[in-house]
């Protein structure tokens, strides 16, 4: 199974700039060992299908959707719509949704259910804040997100899940996490996979996020267990992205 590494535009780049960045990248080298998507937001998806033409390289991600295929939901965008794009993933359950649009634990466990329906791969994320880690919880937080978020899919589905375990604490600080914390919370959370998945939880990928950089890429695509990244803040430049896509293949 190759690695996969995920660049999340956060509120970043609407249709002209996410058109450029698309157009920019595809001039990059990329390693063969890796499956690369762009996560960005719902107004740049049409700009970014477009931009990449007939390429299938990067895939197409989207940062959310609502559980409902539709329906009176001012502002909600359905599975079935990211369809129409292309979408090949969709981040659920990133802190940023849970700390400033309040979702909850069932909210997130619907949202992926919803996705895996359609045939679209939910990227679910856990993850603790610093005070949750200080006072020793995190493993207590991450496995009880973890348990909620996948109450709802399905364990013979055709459309794989992917778990992005997140560090709050780590996340846009420029204070990544170690690779003996990832290690131990990868490890954590793949034996509440294999409690519910049983083997099927060996085809599953644990991604890590949190500051991840070029320069320290490697470290963690080398670390056991972890089988790719979410890129936040290093993938808005597209030479800066390619670079970090390389330095994640040994040489």
């Amino acid at each position: 199974m190759k690695k996969l590494i995920i660049a999340n535009w956060k509120m970043y780049y609407g249709p002209v700039k996410a058109g450029a960045w698309i157009r920019a990248f595809r001039r990059e080298r990329l390693p063969k060992e890796l499956d690369v998507a762009v996560a960005a937001p719902f107004v740049s998806l049409a700009a970014v299908r477009a931009s990449l033409g007939r390429a299938s390289i990067p895939a197409i991600a989207a940062q959310d959707s609502f559980w409902e295929k539709e329906g009176p939901y001012t502002g909600a965008v359905s599975p079935i719509m990211l369809l129409e794009f292309g979408t090949e993933y969709c981040i659920v359950g990133h802190s940023d949704r849970r700390k400033y649009m309040g979702e909850t634990d069932e909210m997130i466990a619907k949202k992926a259910q919803s996705l895996q329906a359609e045939g679209i791969k939910p990227v679910i994320c856990v993850g603790e804040t610093a005070a949750e880690r200080k006072k020793g919880d995190a493993l207590k937080v991450v496995r009880a997100q973890l348990r909620a978020a996948i109450s709802k899919v399905k364990t013979d589905s055709k459309t794989p899940i992917i778990i992005a375990y997140e560090p709050v604490w780590a996340i846009g600080t420029g204070k990544p996490c170690s690779t003996q914390i990832a290690q131990e919370m990868h490890e954590a959370i793949r034996t509440v996979l294999q409690k519910k998945f049983n083997s099927a939880a060996d085809d599953i990928q644990v991604i890590y996020g949190g500051s991840v950089e070029p320069r320290n890429i490697l470290d963690y695509m080398t670390t056991t267990g972890i089988d790719g990244a979410l890129v936040g803040g290093a993938s808005l430049d597209p030479r800066n992205f390619g670079l970090l896509c390389r330095a994640a293949v040994p040489a």
